[in-house]
């Protein structure tokens, strides 16, 4: 068996957003900053210097915990795909 290179990123981001809102909506209350426009979550500060920074990194690890999220991760060392809303093993 081949011993995974440590010093380099096991997963890798794929995907895009597909404005589905789901992330923005996890927190209680949700973000105050979330607006629609013809059904699709639209960042009200999405260009702001104000906007959190766990808001423009994520998704930074594949636990995506809703299914309607667009991003998913490519597992370099068990190469596979992990999909949103697959638990990690």
């Amino acid at each position: 068996m081949k011993i995974p290179d440590i010093t380099k990123p096991r997963y890798k981001r794929m995907g895009e957003c597909v404005r589905c809102g789901a992330c923005c909506l996890v927190e209680d209350p949700p973000c105050p900053h979330l607006a629609w426009e013809n059904k699709k979550a639209v960042c009200k500060i999405f260009n702001s210097p104000d906007r959190p920074l766990r808001c423009k990194l994520f998704p930074e690890m594949p636990a995506i915990p809703f299914k309607t999220c667009g991003y998913y991760f490519f597992d370099k060392w068990e190469k596979k795909i992990i999909k949103p809303g697959e638990a990690l093993k």
